[in-house]
Order: C-alpha cells, then structure tokens, then sequence
C-alpha cells in the first residue's frame, strides 16, 4: 500500500510580519486561529515559531513553554506540535539546547549545521541528539544542500547520530538568488539513497515554485513543508488568503495523485514506530 503523506504547516517563520501579511500570527490567539483551520485544510504538524510581545523570534525558554502548552492543549487532538531552535544567526548551540531541554516538545526541528557548525561541535552535539531520542523527542534534521545531507549520513554512520526518531527537511531555495526555489533542487539530494535506506523525508521550498517542489517531493514519496515562512502566494500566483488556502492546495492535489494525507494520529503512529527501529 502507498504510504500517506504528511503535510507541515509553517505558518509564520522566524522574520516576517504582519507588513508582509496580515493574516502571519504572531500571538497565541493568532497561532491557535490558524493551526484550527490549518488542521481542517489537512495538516497533520505545524512548525512554530514563536514570537515575543514585540513580534521577535525567541527561543526564551519559558515563552516557549508557554506558547508550546497552549497550543497542545488547544489542538493536540488534530495536530502535532513542533518547536524549532532556528537559530537566525543570534543563538549559540547551547541556547538551542536548552530550549528543548526545557519545553521537552513531542517534536523539535533542528538545523544540523547550527547544532554542529564544525567538528569540535560533534561530540555534544551527538550527546544531545541521542538524549532527544531516549526522551522519544522526535527530531527533524534541517538540510539545505548535498553538504548537509552527507554530513548525516557521515554523523549516522559513526554513530553519532541515532538511528531512530527523526527525520529530514530538505531546503529548496535558502541559499539561491531571491530564495526561489524550482523543482530541480531536489535533484541536489540523492533521494534515490534516502528512500531506499527507509528515511523518513519533507520537502520546503522558498518562494512562488513552492506548489510545484512540494507536488515533485510527493511524487517521489517525501511528506511536505507548506506556509507564509517559505512562501506567501498561491498556485495561481496571486496572494494566497491564510495559511490554511495553501494546505489545502496541497491536500487537493493529493486527492487527484490518488495518494492519501496522513491525520495527526496516522503520523503519531509513524512517530512511534521510529523509535522502534
């Protein structure tokens, strides 16, 4: 049987604001408005970030906390929530750490190259991704090139990186001209190798390309990353409504691919299972 597909929304991103859309949350009412239409259009995880009472990407621990209890106690039902230690060029790796050592999420993204810029990073690095997953944290390693992705597979064959509880996000776009992505980014990854080693993978891309990278990474069998932080139009190029109009793009293209949307219990269930291998 073909394997759902989960589709994240990342409503907000860690620098826009409401000057570049209205309908960006940026508080926890605004947060829960959007993830409850988001869930209804077909997301199964949202990817949050969240925002001080100035609008500012935080990774204060305690915030967090707050913002993580409020919105699973609000959606847990519907979605899986996700926190990210983005580190925006302002926090260290152990600020990072210490948000999940402090929030203890059920799902963290992190970006591989922030929590081990170099080799003399490794070993805590690795001390810290093997405690997240005896804490059944389930990561998602943040990828933005062919570097990145032998970097895991290195860190994954020295062992220091588990092999179990996680997954990838793979990067289209970040580092291009004008962050536009195009569907042949993906071809910078050797999907070929991640498939047939059982990987878990997700798919985001930046820019007005995004529906068409996503629908490519769900044909060659990876989940996808939908929402105002990589892109704010929809399919047809015009300034998408909310968050929850680019869900649903995603989720009717499903429909007609003849794939099926994995619910927040379906992906639990694939959660559970990766800690298992």
């Amino acid at each position: 049987m073909e394997k759902g597909r989960t589709i994240i929304v990342a409503p907000n991103g860690a620098r826009r604001g409401k000057n570049e859309h209205t309908e960006l949350p940026l508080t926890v009412d605004e947060m829960s408005h959007c993830l409850t239409v988001c869930a209804d259009a077909g997301a199964a995880m949202a990817h949050m970030h969240v925002r001080d009472h100035g609008g500012k990407h935080s990774l204060d621990v305690a915030l967090n906390h707050e913002w993580l209890t409020e919105m699973r106690k609000r959606h847990d039902q519907e979605l899986v929530i996700q926190l990210t230690t983005e580190a925006i060029g302002l926090f260290k790796p152990q600020e990072q750490m210490a948000l999940v050592r402090g929030t203890e999420p059920e799902a963290v993204s992190l970006a591989l190259r922030e929590l081990r810029p170099n080799a003399s990073f490794e070993r805590d690095a690795s001390r810290f991704f093997y405690e997240l997953a005896e804490r059944n944290i389930y990561i998602q390693y943040i990828l933005y090139d062919a570097a990145d992705l032998s970097l895991y597979f290195q860190m994954l064959n020295d062992e220091m990186l588990p092999n179990r509880g996680h997954h990838l996000l793979l990067v289209l776009g970040k580092y291009k001209k004008d962050m536009l992505s195009s569907p042949t980014d993906l071809l910078d990854f050797d999907i070929k190798r991640i498939s047939s080693e059982g990987i878990s993978w997700a798919t985001c891309a930046f820019g007005e390309n995004e529906h068409q990278c996503l629908a490519a990474a769900m044909s060659l069998g990876g989940d996808v990353r939908v929402g105002f932080e990589n892109n704010l139009v929809n399919l047809m190029g015009k300034r998408a409504i909310n968050n929850a109009e680019l869900v649903q793009q995603l989720a009717i293209l499903s429909q007609k691919m003849g794939l099926n949307i994995n619910t927040a219990e379906d992906l639990r269930k694939n959660i559970s299972r990766s800690f298992e291998s």
